[in-house]
């Protein structure tokens, strides 16, 4: 990310305590009086450091703009990498986020047109002034989709998406005077989304009071051929849906036990625990809030089902298909309830619980 404010940091020490780069002086922290702060890059080997993007407006981004790009581009990068693995290409794909959480997805095989649409009116309510990211070139169209709707202004008697951040593989010169006129508003492209990958790391840190906690990072990519249950009698456009919610729940953080509603590849509502059957009736509810239909949608779920109450909220709320991880004392019961009322289930491996941000 091409720094405007560079300078010389009189903390520069930090630098070599962590053998890092300060790149970017940031707006502020999480919040207001957390100041300064900063972007460090110690990996200029990855194409998709955040340091890498560049600025196409004068916003400078805070610490909670790069973390929650941070997030959804993981999001984006596992759903890229699923259907690499699966179909040797990759879909368009569009990202609404509010706070790293995806409240609308969708991916086209297509049309870039369909796919914004359907990520943004998701859940058009709670995008409003959140992060965008997608894998293709924003064309001046695409930019006026970004922009306003007359559809939002029938809903909330409000037109205008106000998002925060807007991240893409380029934009055409066009979109800056649409999209980039808000002085708020932040537009970062790098070429290399056109191509998404997940990082190739060893090891990743997560400082904690005291210290770091070390692991290696969540490099799991889903992988229909390592799967139990339907998978083989499942049509490719069901897959394709349970890819996109399996790719949201697995990198989502609603409170833990994480479950996403899909249809026709948008999602519709994703909801967090603590417990799975909160997961489920949130997701419900939201799908429903938003006047979504949810008869034969699929589901995906980051965590096993401990007992079959989620399983059958998600039952009567018309859900056909579903991804979720193995394991639980009452596994059989569920694979069972799920066998006895028709729902198609696809089981990954048990050691790929979809944990993360801990």
């Amino acid at each position: 990310m091409e720094d405007k404010n560079k300078q010389d940091f009189p903390d520069s020490k930090i630098n070599d305590r962590f053998k890092e780069k300060i790149v970017l002086r940031l707006a502020q922290g999480e919040n207001p009086y957390q100041i300064p702060a900063d972007l460090f890059t110690s990996d200029n080997q990855d194409v998709l450091s955040l340091h890498k993007l560049q600025a196409l407006t004068n916003a400078v981004p805070c610490y909670t703009n790069l973390a929650d790009i941070d997030c959804v581009l993981y999001t984006l990068c596992l759903a890229a990498e699923a259907f690499r693995l699966r179909c040797k290409r990759i879909p368009y794909i569009a990202i609404a986020a509010k706070h790293g959480n995806p409240c609308g997805m969708a991916v086209n095989w297509e049309s870039s047109e369909k796919v914004i649409l359907r990520a943004l009116f998701g859940n058009p309510l709670a995008v409003w002034g959140g992060e965008f990211i997608v894998n293709f070139k924003i064309s001046e169209d695409l930019a006026r989709l970004l922009y306003k709707s007359q559809k939002r202004k029938e809903m909330f008697d409000n037109a205008y998406w106000m998002l925060d951040v807007v991240v893409a593989p380029d934009f055409d010169k066009k979109t800056i005077g649409i999209i980039g006129k808000s002085v708020s508003r932040k537009l970062l492209k790098n070429p290399e989304l056109y191509k998404p990958k997940l990082a190739r790391l060893i090891w990743q840190y997560r400082q904690i009071r005291g210290g770091f906690l070390r692991q290696p990072p969540p490099s799991y990519m889903l992988d229909f051929t390592k799967t139990e249950g339907t998978v083989g009698q499942l049509e490719d456009k069901t897959l394709d849906s349970l890819t996109l919610a399996w790719s949201v729940v697995y990198s989502s953080n609603h409170g833990g036990n994480e479950i996403a509603l899909v249809k026709d590849n948008q999602l519709l509502g994703v909801g967090g625990g603590p417990s799975t059957i909160d997961a489920a009736k949130t997701a419900v509810s939201r799908a429903k809030d938003r006047g979504h239909d949810i008869a034969d949608s699929v589901f995906a779920a980051d965590a096993f089902f401990p007992f079959v109450d989620a399983p059958e909220v998600l039952k009567k709320a018309g859900c056909r298909y579903g991804i979720v991880p193995s394991g639980g004392k009452n596994e059989a019961l569920v694979k069972k309830y799920f066998q006895d009322n028709n729902i198609s289930v696809v089981y990954i491996p048990s050691q790929y619980r979809g944990f993360c941000r801990h």
